[in-house]
């Protein structure tokens, strides 16, 4: 398994060619899968919330979860980084879908309860990408930490 520590990895493999995604479930799930896998504790395939989140939502309506996964870790691969893939993604999303996806992206990243410095920084990065304001975003993690300590 490649390192996955190395959130900020900006070169992919030199043969590897420049990727966006342009389809918004694609690109919904690939975030998805790159704060799955900034955590430390990555091989926690049995992260329920991922799981719950990728089957049940309505932008993922007609799709198939299981190829969904199988493609955003296929480009995860490709890319090298959380950070990379969430920037292959980006441009797919549409602003009214990137705060319910934020949220849903911390759900993924707190589903253990902890807060890791690997995870940390996703929740910085994804802030910033998703242009998500400060208060709002410490109130979302700190409404999150406590529901998935119950």
């Amino acid at each position: 398994m490649k390192n996955t520590l190395n959130f900020f990895r900006s070169q992919p493999a030199a043969d590897a060619p420049v990727l966006h995604i342009h389809n918004e479930a694609e690109a919904c799930a690939a975030v998805l899968v790159a704060c799955l896998r900034s955590n430390e504790l990555y091989g926690m395939t049995e992260n329920a919330t991922f799981h719950t989140t990728i089957k049940s939502r309505n932008i993922f309506k007609g799709h198939d979860a299981a190829a969904l996964i199988a493609q955003a870790e296929q480009r995860y691969e490709q890319v090298g980084s959380p950070a990379a893939l969430i920037d292959a993604a980006i441009g797919a999303i549409r602003e009214q879908t990137r705060l319910p996806l934020f949220y849903h992206c911390l759900d993924v990243i707190l589903a253990d309860g902890v807060v890791t410095p690997q995870e940390h920084q996703i929740f910085q990065y994804l802030k910033g990408k998703f242009r998500v304001e400060d208060e709002l975003a410490h109130k979302a993690l700190e409404v999150l930490v406590a529901k998935n300590q119950l």
